[in-house]
């Protein structure tokens, strides 16, 4: 076979296309333009929608569990919107809205803060203070403002940026271990998974800046249906054909106790609502003082308690975190692309964004060295996320980790509306 009669069919086929493109250019380009409009239309609906921050205030005892955090989110979960028309999804370009989760520590003075649309901040008041009577909570001015816009900037205040986003191992369906694999009938022996995160957070030199971000989204309940069929597959039990003296006969084996407690978990994971999540880590310092490698240290230890290999773990998302090599696809000019990666993910980190919906959107913002395509959105529910963020219970306090408030609150007023004012 020739060289040429080897590429004959793809020959053949570029003819046709050509000769016939009147019937597939108007389509494809229709699909194209309507991505891009749609994504367009969304930029201007995210630029527009007016944020709050909110500190959390943390009392001086906080007796409740982790569990008083679920109950918030599940609560948080009633206020997803997402676009029910034409006119919602293609002129307003209407997004699900979504919350960040902060904890930040600037030289070892650790806050709390929520950051919220508008118009969901007094059902997040309202919630947290149903949940937590002795919370205060404050609007305060956005911390990032502090810090230049731009990675340019932070390197002539003699910064240095070393950041992460984190990814489930496996799919989201397998939980993660929670709170309740913490807790114990016998208080001392009780533990509270926020523990090991604050301790890194609040032993680090007074130029050192670590902030923990975790973007939420309520998720759409379709997110299940993936979920079920892995419970479907987890079910099955391949059958076996064995000869016997009366003939054939087929045995299902059964289910080992490991695989009992891995489908039981997994149906439990899917009961409650879930949250679309993205969690990004990102460490600012003097570059006197800067060691990302210990930044990286700190938030692995912490997360490594999270995870079990034979439900699910945390990794590192290699793709985006801020750190290239030679032997890493894909493989060359690893300082131009850590140095791209450091602007996506500071300029990602101050507008706490999230990947965009299409691919269409992802490649309209596109650079070079840095195609914004590898950030991945996985789904927690209620109790993985109040695992992850919740105000530190009683089993914390024995470590001054954070400023708390010294004297107690009264409950929040009764006629504190949960959403938007009334007409």
């Amino acid at each position: 076979m020739s060289f040429l009669e080897f590429f004959e069919p793809t020959i053949v086929t570029i003819k046709l296309l050509i000769r016939f493109w009147w019937l597939w250019l108007a389509p494809t380009l229709f699909v194209v333009f309507r991505a891009l409009w749609l994504s367009w239309r969304q930029q201007l609906f995210k630029a527009a929608i007016p944020w709050t921050l909110l500190e959390l205030k943390i009392p001086r005892e906080v007796r409740k569990s982790p569990v008083a955090m679920d109950q918030f989110f599940a609560a948080l979960s009633s206020v997803r919107n997402s676009p029910g028309d034409f006119e919602e999804t293609y002129i307003n370009g209407e997004v699900t809205l979504w919350f960040s989760l902060e904890i930040a520590s600037f030289g070892g003075d650790i806050h709390f803060y929520i950051r919220t649309p508008d118009k969901h901040r007094k059902a997040i008041e309202a919630n947290l203070y149903a949940n937590y009577p002795m919370l205060e909570i404050e609007q305060v001015s956005d911390y990032v403002d502090q810090f230049p816009d731009t990675i340019a900037g932070l390197y002539e205040r003699n910064l240095e940026l070393w950041g992460t986003e984190l990814v489930l191992g496996k799919p989201d369906a397998y939980p993660i271990r929670t709170y309740l694999k913490f807790e114990s009938m016998d208080e001392e022996r009780s533990l509270d998974p926020i523990s090991s995160l604050l301790e890194g957070f609040q032993k680090i030199d007074r130029k050192e800046n670590y902030f923990l971000q975790i973007l939420i989204q309520p998720a759409d309940p379709k997110w299940r249906e993936t979920g079920l069929k892995i419970v479907e597959q987890l079910k099955k039990r391949e059958e076996k054909v064995y000869q016997g003296p009366l003939g054939e006969y087929t045995d299902r084996p059964m289910r080992t106790p490991g695989e009992t407690e891995v489908l039981k978990a997994v149906e439990l994971n899917l009961a409650k609502p879930g949250y679309n999540t993205l969690i990004r880590y990102v460490y600012i310092a003097d570059k006197s003082v800067a060691d990302g490698q210990n930044a990286k240290r700190v938030v692995t230890t912490a997360i490594n308690q999270y995870g079990a290999q034979d439900m699910n773990y945390f990794q590192h998302n290699t793709s985006v975190y801020t750190q290239a090599k030679y032997n890493v696809f894909p493989y060359f000019a690893p300082k131009l692309r850590a140095e791209a990666r450091k602007v996506r993910m500071w300029e990602n980190f101050r507008k706490r964004k999230l990947p965009e919906e299409g691919a269409a959107g992802k490649w309209a913002l596109a650079r070079p060295w840095n195609f914004n395509l590898k950030q991945r959105v996985y789904v927690l529910n209620t109790e993985e996320l109040a695992t992850l963020y919740h105000p530190p219970t009683m089993l914390v306090m024995t470590g001054s980790l954070i400023k708390r408030v010294e004297a107690k609150k009264m409950g929040p007023s009764v006629g504190l509306e949960m959403f938007e004012d009334k007409e």
